[in-house]
């Protein structure tokens, strides 16, 4: 790696080092000022007049230098190599790629480097085996039948019922099963697909809430990793793969492999395969044109996820005024034997802050 000097400038003569105002392995850029000098005249501070990382302080504060003196050295800045959805995942997590080393050829940095690091800074524990026995003291009671929490309903909606969509996978087993709703004003991420519309219809594509939900959704499941787990008797399998059913609004369904290694609008051109095989699904996805609609997990999954058409419907913007938001229910419904109903809402929350809907 070629290495760059930050030398006195031979116009200023001789002087004093007074102070480095960078430590060695700091960024800088032509512009950063790394020192402060004194000649015969005045102070000064010196600028780096390179880009890069400081490697080496040849010289300690208060030493006498010669016109010209080699005061440090530096390396150009390493040239970052990360695929698109690495680069995408780091600007959503606050990662900074400068900082990660990748495990891909010639050190490329791809989705599992960035979700280490997102892992890592979080405080969250490395992915555990494939397979993960529950301690039966740990187990959630087995109920009699299924359980069906209570549900929201608002003032304008008192006679609502929910309707059950069911994808196009029969349910052959009867399962505990729970749900969590909250509502999100849709507003904000309408006008984002609408501000996408062009971009993706330049491919063919469609931008939409869906596609948006998806790729946020999986972008969490590592932090949210029951969602992605299946029961059996003896183990909660937690899957680090994520292969999602996805429910169009029309009845379409699609199944989207390895939807987090997808951008946004990867999932898009996905979603406009219609494919209704889901055998493979590890979770469900859906969005309805129902303002009460809701979608139940597939056999071999723990969890499904389900955006409803939004309502008109006022919302208070603060003390004194009211505004008429988009109001959707943003819904999950999950196996009760490996979620709870306080981790059912945790990813919930995080979706609708991942969407911006908080």
């Amino acid at each position: 790696m070629q290495r760059q000097t930050i030398t006195l400038p031979p116009a200023l003569g001789e002087a004093i080092l007074l102070e480095w105002l960078v430590a060695v392995g700091n960024p800088i850029t032509l512009t950063t000022p790394v020192a402060r000098v004194l000649t015969a005249d005045a102070e000064w501070v010196l600028p780096a007049q390179c880009d890069g990382v400081l490697t080496e302080q040849l010289v300690a504060p208060g030493t006498q230098l010669p016109a010209g003196a080699v005061l440090a050295r530096c390396v150009p800045p390493r040239r970052i190599r990360a695929t698109p959805l690495a680069r995408q995942m780091a600007a959503v997590l606050g990662i900074d790629l400068a900082t990660l080393t990748g495990s891909g050829p010639a050190d490329r940095i791809g989705r599992d480097d960035v979700l280490a690091a997102a892992r890592t800074s979080a405080g969250f524990p490395e992915p555990q085996p494939e397979m993960i026995t529950a301690p039966a003291e740990m187990m959630p009671p087995e109920p009699v039948g299924p359980i069906a929490e209570p549900v929201p309903i608002l003032a304008d909606q008192t006679a609502a019922v929910a309707t059950v969509i069911k994808p196009p996978l029969a349910i052959t087993e009867l399962i505990p099963l729970a749900s969590a709703t909250i509502a999100v004003d849709m507003q904000p991420l309408l006008r984002r697909c609408a501000a996408q519309t062009a971009a993706f219809a330049a491919r063919g594509l469609q931008a939409t809430p869906l596609g948006a939900l998806i790729a946020a959704a999986a972008a969490l499941f590592p932090m949210h990793p029951l969602i992605n787990a299946t029961w059996s008797e003896s183990a909660i399998i937690i899957r680090h793969r994520y292969h999602v059913a996805a429910g169009l609004p029309d009845g379409r369904w699609s199944l989207i492999t390895d939807a987090g290694d997808l951008t946004e609008r990867g999932i898009a051109r996905a979603l406009a395969q219609a494919n209704d095989d889901l055998s493979g699904a590890t979770c469900v996805i859906a969005a309805t044109n129902g303002w009460w609609q809701i979608v139940p997990p597939l056999p071999g999954t723990s969890a499904a996820l389900t955006l409803s058409a939004a309502h008109p419907q006022p919302v208070a913007f603060d003390n004194t005024t009211m505004v008429t938001g988009a109001i959707a229910h943003l819904s999950v419904w999950y196996d009760a034997r490996i979620l709870d109903h306080p981790a059912a809402m945790a990813f919930l929350r995080d979706v609708s802050r991942q969407l911006g809907l908080e």
